[in-house]
């Protein structure tokens, strides 16, 4: 057990010097696979794996990684938890202000790491480990969740369509007057589309709130200028959202703002 410790210590001692060249720990028949983020995916063999490090990696300028624990879990598996920073190539994003904690599974047989399970979150990963309770101990702050709306207003500003879906749930429904989108990739195809409408534009989040027990209101105004178009279109609207785990799990958009107060103050009342 303590070899196979070693041996995921000494990849991570590469990666957190932001050196990703070496596979050579790696079984030529690797399964590499990322379980959830944007772009959750299956890979065999070396240049599988390099091929969507490379991907990964091209998102990013100065992708660096510290590592939290490591955790032996039996004679196979070794359970690394990482710290992400970096800054998105396309809209700036600094993921210093808001560090990102991951997870990787490596399986090991014969010195060589047969099997690696990359998570962008930690929880799922402890979650599908069924340790959980873990989980929840290992929780030293409440997310804030204003903050974490906020955020989302910024990457859709910055056009980061990832960065902002990954403050959803892969499980999110988004709800609004003319259609029901459900799960992060349906969320996300649609956003790019809305977006791509656009020539220019711009979201100002009027006002959000914290009405506790997991659910905010918020009211927005989306502007823009249609591809091709000289002039400009507005609109407001109220959005309540329910979270689970610092993660959008629904939300609702109401063109009527005083409905979507009124639903969104009964939603924290009955989840109390």
């Amino acid at each position: 057990m303590s070899e196979n410790l070693d041996l995921v210590r000494s990849i991570y001692a590469d990666w957190e010097r932001g050196d990703y060249r070496s596979a050579e720990w790696a079984d030529a028949d690797i399964e590499f696979v990322i379980a959830d983020g944007t772009d959750p995916g299956s890979w065999t063999g070396i240049a599988g794996m390099t091929g969507a490090w490379r991907e990964v990696l091209s998102v990013w300028d100065d992708l660096r990684v510290e590592v939290d624990d490591y955790r032996p879990l039996d004679g196979e598996r070794v359970l690394a938890l990482p710290t992400w920073t970096g800054r998105a190539r396309t809209s700036g994003l600094d993921l210093t202000e808001m560090p990102w904690t991951g997870a990787s599974l490596f399986h090991i047989r014969d010195g060589k790491v047969v099997k690696l399970i990359l998570y962008w979150d930690s929880d799922r990963a402890l979650a599908d480990l069924g340790l959980e309770e873990q989980a929840v101990a290992e929780k030293s702050t409440t997310p804030d969740l204003v903050e974490r709306s906020q955020r989302l207003v910024d990457a859709m500003n910055a056009g980061d369509i990832d960065a902002a879906m990954n403050l959803y749930a892969s499980d999110v429904v988004v709800e609004g007057a003319m259609q029901t989108l459900e799960g992060r990739g349906a969320v996300r195809g649609w956003t790019r589309d809305w977006r791509d409408a656009f020539d220019e534009f711009e979201l100002t989040a009027e006002e959000v709130r914290d009405l506790g027990n997991s659910v905010t209101f918020g009211v927005s105004i989306s502007r823009g200028r249609p591809r091709g178009g000289a002039g400009w279109v507005q609109f407001r609207y109220g959005v309540v959202n329910t979270w689970v785990d610092g993660l959008v799990r629904r939300s609702t958009f109401y063109l009527d703002i005083d409905e979507a107060r009124a639903a969104a103050e009964r939603l924290a009342q009955e989840r109390g």
